[in-house]
């Protein structure tokens, strides 16, 4: 089975791989694909970007080990941020004894899921029920809503 796993770095969406691991786990035939959406952000909204990712940083700063000085902070591109979500996504899912593939998208997270789950044509999506927006009032996460709505494939949400 060809399986799409979705993350975005945030507990909810390592949650969902590592159960969607251990469901999989007795059997090493299944190809595993581990998506992160880089999403992009409107203009109007860039200051309060540059503000998220400072209080990101500050949160990860453990896991920054070859940040030295404030210039590398400022030199960190949304590449070495794809990089470093995937590679916890990887070495995660190895842990249980999978080598997945890893893909890097931009854009909405929704769409880029839907479009890659169609272009590579995986049997099953698994994903966290919220990612780091989560909201208190849905059942599901925006990103999780649109992508349960719109699938032509089944997709496991995992709280």
């Amino acid at each position: 089975m060809k399986i799409l796993m979705c993350t975005d770095g945030s507990f909810y969406s390592d949650s969902a791989l590592a159960y969607g691991a251990q469901l999989f786990c007795k059997s090493q035939e299944h190809e595993l694909v581990v998506l992160y959406v880089m999403p992009k952000v409107h203009e109007e909204f860039k200051f309060y970007e540059r503000k998220f990712n400072e209080e990101v940083r500050k949160l990860k700063e453990v896991e920054l080990k070859n940040v030295e000085t404030i210039e590398d902070l400022k030199n960190l591109k949304p590449v070495d941020i794809s990089f470093k979500i995937l590679e916890n996504a990887y070495k995660l899912l190895m842990k249980f004894g999978f080598e997945p593939k890893t893909k890097a998208r931009s854009g909405n997270p929704a769409n880029e899921i839907l479009a890659e789950a169609d272009e590579g044509k995986y049997e099953l999506i698994i994903m966290g029920q919220y990612g780091f927006s989560k909201s208190n009032r849905s059942a599901l996460g925006k990103v999780a809503s649109i992508v349960v709505s719109n699938s032509k494939v089944p997709v496991l949400i995992v709280k």
